[in-house]
């Protein structure tokens, strides 16, 4: 249950706060956050129907590239499930390279696949890091949450 409570608490504040963080220099992925936090919790199966309904949420707000998100959630939660059988254990640094890479992965892949900007460079070189960085920050305030013992 209290998984459950922190990926609504967090899906809620990617929305109510996601205006407000956009002129931020280092802006959390909060639904990101919250899919692979579950995803660790959780077996691949119900890690994917998370990131399924958290990326039909994202998509649902996105103006274009309908069904990026979700197959991006998709595919990160099932990955990230699977980490859960490779790296036995909670520790804080894992948990934080893991959020670290995990948005990394995500931002990157996403910004490919959408067709490379203006300055390619600036953004997966300085952008994405700041973005990873921010988004295990928030996972480390909420991952006591998270934890069900």
């Amino acid at each position: 249950m209290r998984l459950v409570i922190t990926i609504v608490l967090l899906a809620l504040l990617h929305f109510a706060l996601g205006p407000l963080l956009e002129g931020w220099f280092a802006k959390p992925h909060l639904l990101l956050c919250a899919a692979l936090l579950a995803a660790r919790q959780l077996r691949p199966t119900p890690a994917v129907i998370v990131g399924f309904v958290l990326g039909l949420l994202q998509d649902a707000m996105a103006l274009s590239h309908f069904g990026l998100a979700t197959i991006l959630l998709v595919v990160m939660t099932y990955l990230a499930s699977q980490t859960r059988d490779l790296f036995l254990g909670e520790e804080p640094l894992f948990i934080g390279t893991y959020l670290v890479v995990g948005t990394w992965l995500y931002e990157t892949i996403g910004y490919l696949l959408m067709g490379a900007g203006a300055n390619p460079i600036f953004y997966l070189l300085l952008q994405v890091p700041l973005d990873s960085l921010a988004t295990a920050a928030v996972g480390y305030l909420v991952l006591p949450l998270t934890r069900t013992r």
